[in-house]
């Protein structure tokens, strides 16, 4: 398998995906998929999102994570494999090791109705 080096960061444009053209919603989607694939991340523009907004979401995350680990754990919900809520540092690790990983994280997604995920 060859690895793809990337000069700079792919970029995607929001206004891209609700295009009614099917073609700038699938190049959207191709190069989002390319780029989660071959990098691992990817900038967006056009999101909506104003700097105070982001600003605003940062003081917050920063809030959350100092809090005890004691407080964090009451957000953990078990039995979903950290797909959402809190996940406490050294709970993860790499594939084929058996020291935890040095990072903690909140996942936060799209909640579907019972009828949906059926």
């Amino acid at each position: 398998m060859s690895k793809i080096l990337f000069q700079e960061i792919p970029t995607v444009d929001l206004h891209d995906f609700a295009s009614d053209n099917s073609l700038v919603k699938q190049n959207f989607v191709q190069t989002l998929g390319n780029a989660f694939e071959n990098i691992g991340f990817v900038a967006v523009k056009n999101h909506g999102l104003t700097d105070a907004m982001s600003e605003n979401l940062y003081h917050a995350v920063k809030q959350f994570f100092a809090l005890p680990e004691s407080t964090k754990l009451n957000y953990e919900i078990s039995g979903i494999g950290g797909q959402r809520g809190y996940t406490a540092k050294g709970k993860e690790h790499a594939k084929d090791r058996s020291v935890g990983d040095l990072k903690e994280f909140y996942h936060v997604g799209q909640e579907l109705a019972e009828t949906e995920l059926t």
